[in-house]
């Protein structure tokens, strides 16, 4: 049956620069506050980079790992870190990393922004330890907590 109605648009909340900006500035800051120099890359909804940082003294290989944690979070809707186990050597999804072009890396720093159960972006910081980079991280996401409540 052919119908003259298009099907109902889904609206998704759109992370823009200026946000994006204020996500890096608060994780960039909490790096400082714990005394990590730090990469940290936030991408949005459709997993491409809108701001990124890389402080003074992080290591060069951190802004890749920063954005390689930022779009694992947003691509599998979860923090990157939870995947750490289910992709080890003995894991049932053992190999994952290799399955993108872009590179997923699956060990903690990424975190998703997710609205209404829609991705709406990401954030990955590296250049301390895992729970340091998480820490970071969270700082971007705690904000974007603020501003969806």
């Amino acid at each position: 049956m052919t119908t003259n109605i298009p099907p109902t648009a889904r609206l998704a909340r759109v992370l823009s620069y200026e946000e994006a900006r204020l996500l890096l500035d608060a994780a960039l800051a909490r790096a400082a506050e714990i005394g990590i120099a730090a990469s940290v890359a936030v991408l949005d909804g459709a997993r491409e980079l809108v701001a990124f940082g890389r402080q003074d003294r992080a290591p060069l290989l951190t802004g890749e790992v920063a954005t390689a944690k930022a779009y694992t979070a947003a691509s599998l809707r979860q923090p990157s870190g939870d995947l750490a186990d289910a992709t080890s050597p003995s894991g049932p999804f053992f190999g994952l990393a290799h399955g993108s072009t872009r590179g997923l890396i699956t060990f903690a720093g990424g975190l998703p922004f997710i609205v209404d159960d829609e991705i709406v972006g990401a954030v990955g910081a590296s250049g301390g330890s895992l729970e340091e980079d998480e820490t970071i991280a969270r700082a971007a996401l705690e904000l974007f907590e603020e501003w969806t409540r």
